[in-house]
């Protein structure tokens, strides 16, 4: 298994992978939010979108390749995820433009035989591929993009979607932390699978500000800015200081309604 920081993107490699994944997540949440705000006339007032645009600025976003060889036929198979719990829970009660659709989120992610959009599921009872709390107080670790991709990938394998002891690669918006990079390592040693993770630099290790992640950020308040542009009436926008950069840690491409 082997991981590499990107630090300076400038094939625009990583940028375009994450993307992906970023474009099918707000995808989704726009659809959500149009039916969450249909009995309010389709307007979400500011306080209400505060929690989802903190969401798309801090969520991490994870595009993963999952190639296996069956009858001498390699194929290919694309998992999309983002760290973080269900639409519902970013609902503020104190402002009530919203009421959660009956829908269940994976309702509103474009998914095919080809790629799929992973959400929290339960894991496999005969796997070790689980997100390991180190520590008190931490993120709630089964909800990062890693470990759902990994989890999802082994119940592919155990109910025979996809063969083991393929070539998994990987493009994660930020380091693997403490508790993703032990379960990569059980997924290699569970599956037999190849592994290459590449990463964004920046941000969460020790304060950097890359290109790579300055270009992320950048795309990620694009997303941000037309989700607001979609549910309210126009005003003007800003973005966030430099000097307080956002990951999922810290609490955790264009929209286009989508039919």
């Amino acid at each position: 298994m082997t991981f590499l920081s990107v630090d300076q993107d400038d094939d625009h490699m990583m940028q375009t992978w994450i993307g992906v994944a970023m474009e099918h997540y707000a995808n989704a949440l726009a659809k959500w939010l149009a039916d969450a705000s249909s009995h309010h006339g389709g307007m979400v007032s500011p306080e209400a979108l505060s929690r989802f645009q903190q969401q798309l600025r801090r969520a991490t976003f994870a595009h993963f390749e999952y190639s296996y060889v069956l009858e001498g036929v390699t194929f290919t198979r694309i998992y999309l995820a983002a760290s973080g719990r269900g639409f519902a829970t970013y609902i503020n009660t104190r402002h009530p433009d919203l009421v959660a659709p009956d829908r269940p989120d994976g309702d509103y992610f474009a998914q095919d035989d080809v790629v799929t959009f992973e959400l929290a599921g339960t894991p496999n009872a005969d796997s070790r591929v689980t997100p390991q709390p180190t520590r008190q107080g931490i993120p709630n670790r089964g909800n990062d993009a890693e470990i759902k991709v990994l989890q999802a990938i082994i119940r592919d394998i155990s109910e025979g979607r996809v063969g083991a002891g393929g070539h998994l690669l990987g493009f994660v918006s930020k380091q693997p932390c403490e508790s993703c990079e032990p379960a990569l390592r059980q997924f290699v040693a569970e599956t037999g699978a190849e592994v290459h993770v590449n990463y964004v630099f920046g941000s969460n290790q020790d304060g950097l500000r890359t290109p790579a992640w300055a270009a992320l950020r950048h795309a990620r308040e694009s997303i941000v800015n037309d989700l607001v542009s979609l549910f309210s009436a126009p005003v003007a926008h800003t973005f966030p200081g430099t000097e307080d950069p956002l990951d999922d840690d810290s609490s955790s491409a264009s929209v286009c309604m989508r039919p």
